[in-house]
């Protein structure tokens, strides 16, 4: 079985969204993606950005290949 994580973001600076998705997206390839989602707020205190990261683990990105090969 193959299962999604999330990985959450939240600043109330778009800058420090930008570098915290960045460091993120330098430890996962970029073939473990499965959506993203980003979305900003504003309140009484501000703006608030938000962005979510959909991606499987890489053994479960293994283990499709070995599905998939298994099935050819």
């Amino acid at each position: 079985m193959i299962n999604a994580k999330t990985k959450i973001f939240s600043s109330e600076y778009v800058g420090y969204l930008e570098s915290d998705l960045n460091k993120f997206l330098e430890t996962i390839d970029i073939r473990q993606v499965i959506k993203t989602e980003h979305s900003a707020s504003a309140g009484t205190l501000g703006y608030r950005y938000t962005a979510i990261i959909y991606y499987v683990e890489k053994e479960d990105i293994r283990d499709m290949k070995i599905d998939k090969i298994i099935e050819i």
